[in-house]
C-alpha cells in the first residue's frame, strides 16, 4: 500500500541543500508513522520525479547525488516508487484524463498543475506533503476539478499528512474509517485497520477467505463487518453493535450479527481476539 506524494509541497523551494535535507528527514519521519499505523510501504512519485526541483538551484537527482549521508540517500531511494500511472486501473486513468485539476490552495507558491493531489483523490488515498510552508500542514487540501467534456466544475478535498502527529488526527482517522477498508487484502492490513489497544488479533484458518468474500461480493455488508470488528474492543460480550451475544456454555466466545443469517464469531483469551468466522450462523473454537 502506497502513499501518494504531493510534489507541490516542495514549494517554496529550499534555499539551501541543508534545508532540503531537513524537509526530507521530516518527510521520512512522517512516512514511518504512516507505515507503523497503517502499513504503507512506499511513496509514489510522478514519473519524472528525478527532474523535480528540490532547491532553487538543484533538481532531485542533482541534490541526491551530492548528499553526504549514504544512509539518507539509500532510504530515500528505497521508498520512492514511480510513476503514478503504473498504479492506475483503466477506469481511474479515464477519470484522470477526462478532467483538469488546479490546486488553488498553492496558487501563491507555484503555478504548476498538481499531479499527486488528483491521483490521491481518484484513488481515495492520502497524500504526504513536505513541511515547506504552513499551508501544507492542512489535513485536507482542496483542488478544483473541471470536466474537459463539459462546464462542470467542482471543489474536491484530499486527505493530507505532513507531520507525524497527523497520523493521530481526526481527519486521518476519518479517512481510515471511510476509505481504508477497501484496501485491506491480508491479515496485516486488517490488524492495522482495527488498531486495537487492549487486544491483539488472531484469525482462524478460514476467516480471511470469508472476510474477503464479503469484500468481493457485498461492499456495504463488508463495511458493516469492519465496524463490528472494531466494536469488539469496546463491547466484546454485551452491548454495542450487532446484538452482541456471549455464547452460553462457550466460555469466552461471542458473536455479533452481520445479517439475518450470518454472524461474526470470535473468542477472547488472554487479551487475544481470535476471529473464527464471518459467514453462517456460528463457528465454535
Amino acid at each position: 500500500m502506497q502513499l501518494i506524494s504531493n510534489e507541490l509541497s516542495l514549494y517554496p523551494l529550499a534555499e539551501t541543500s541543508q534545508t532540503a535535507v531537513v524537509r526530507f528527514e521530516q518527510f521520512l519521519k512522517t512516512f514511518k508513522s504512516a507505515r507503523d499505523k497503517y502499513g504503507f510501504n512506499h511513496i509514489t512519485f510522478q514519473g519524472n520525479f528525478s527532474a523535480l526541483e528540490i532547491t532553487t538551484t538543484q533538481t532531485f537527482i542533482e541534490w541526491l547525488s551530492h548528499l553526504t549521508s549514504p544512509t539518507l540517500k539509500n532510504l530515500i531511494l528505497s521508498l520512492c516508487k514511480s510513476p503514478f500511472t503504473d498504479e492506475l486501473e483503466q477506469p481511474e486513468l479515464d477519470s484522470y484524463f477526462e478532467s483538469t485539476f488546479k490546486a488553488n490552495v498553492a496558487k501563491d507558491l507555484t503555478t504548476k498543475e498538481p499531479f499527486g493531489l488528483p491521483i490521491a483523490f481518484i484513488k481515495s488515498m492520502p497524500v504526504i506533503s513536505f513541511d515547506a510552508h504552513p499551508i501544507w500542514r492542512n489535513r485536507k487540501l482542496n483542488i478544483e476539478k473541471t470536466n474537459n467534456q463539459s462546464d462542470e466544475n467542482a471543489t474536491v478535498s484530499v486527505y493530507n499528512i505532513c507531520l507525524d502527529t497527523d497520523l493521530f488526527s481526526f481527519e486521518i482517522d476519518q479517512w481510515a474509517e471511510n476509505c481504508m477498508g477497501s484496501l485491506i487484502k491480508d491479515e496485516e492490513l486488517l490488524i492495522k485497520f482495527l488498531g486495537f489497544q487492549k487486544f491483539t488479533s488472531a484469525f482462524a484458518e478460514s476467516f480471511m477467505a470469508q472476510f474477503l468474500e464479503w469484500k468481493e461480493n457485498d461492499m456495504d455488508t463488508f463495511r458493516y463487518l469492519l465496524l463490528l470488528m472494531k466494536d469488539i474492543e469496546l463491547h466484546p460480550f454485551t452491548g454495542g453493535l450487532g446484538k452482541t451475544e456471549n455464547l452460553k456454555y462457550r466460555g469466552k466466545e461471542a458473536s455479533k450479527r452481520i445479517t439475518h443469517g450470518d454472524r461474526l464469531s470470535y473468542c477472547i483469551v488472554n487479551d487475544t481476539v481470535t476471529f473464527l468466522a464471518c459467514k453462517g450462523h456460528y463457528e465454535f473454537h
